[in-house]
């Protein structure tokens, strides 16, 4: 059996609520939402089984992601070098 397909949102960033990153909507293929709040992202060909469960029960999915969650680069570097009393330096 072949996969639903979505439309995806995303809501523009000067629309986004205080302390909000993204949110993303997702509808049936053609039934977008009828403010201008959102842009057209494009297809999902290929949801999870929880976004399939979501859209069968409500008709659309609707994922808000808080600010504070952060997947940037930043949180991946290196900690910062610490110097040691013998002259050499390490991570901490």
């Amino acid at each position: 059996m072949r996969p639903p397909i979505y439309d995806v949102y995303q809501m523009k960033a000067d629309r986004l609520p205080d302390g909000t990153k993204a949110i993303w909507l997702r509808t049936w293929p053609d039934e977008g939402p009828s403010s201008d709040d959102w842009m057209l992202v494009g297809r999902e060909r290929h949801p999870s089984k929880w976004t399939i469960a979501e859209m069968n029960e409500n008709g659309f999915c609707f994922r808000e992601i808080p600010s504070w969650l952060d997947s940037s680069k930043s949180l991946m570097e290196k900690p910062p070098l610490v110097e040691i009393s013998d002259g050499s330096a390490r991570y901490t």
